[in-house]
């Protein structure tokens, strides 16, 4: 099975980076909402993007509140018991790519310039064209 999940958005708060025994760990969360029936339903995706020590003070300038950007990873479902001992699930996700498509910058008072915000946009790459696996058979399917 392959499983992998690609999501979009604009973190809600600065990404947070701890140490763990086995390296570095930047924390950060991109919301989803679903609007179903005139109503709306926000979901996060709790997001962990494993890198070295001297990657991550880099990465972690780019993500601040308020950045837009592109996860790709694998998924998983965590459940857990709140503090008011009800049932909690978590929908999270293991970065293997991370692109940073704007981050907000700051000015030496705290405010976004909006001079940097005008710059021209980069130059669009064309994106790696995905091949599927070859079968050994032809004709038979795989599954």
């Amino acid at each position: 099975m392959y499983l992998r999940l690609i999501a979009a958005g604009r973190l809600s708060r600065d990404a947070e980076l701890r140490q763990m025994s086995s390296g570095k760990i930047i924390r950060f969360s991109i919301p989803h909402t679903q609007r179903l029936s005139g109503e709306e339903k926000t979901q996060w995706i709790e997001c962990s993007y494993w890198r070295n020590p001297e990657d991550s003070t880099e990465v972690m300038k780019l993500l601040k509140k308020g950045a837009l950007v592109v996860v790709e990873g694998t998924p998983s479902v965590r459940t857990y018991i709140r503090q008011d001992n009800t049932a909690g699930v978590a929908f999270e996700c293991r970065v293997s790519q991370l692109r940073v498509l704007s981050s907000p910058s700051s000015t030496p008072s705290g405010e976004t310039s909006s001079a940097e915000s005008e710059e021209s946009p980069p130059a669009e790459t064309e994106p790696e064209p995905v091949t599927p696996p070859s079968l050994e058979e032809e004709g038979d399917l795989p599954f």
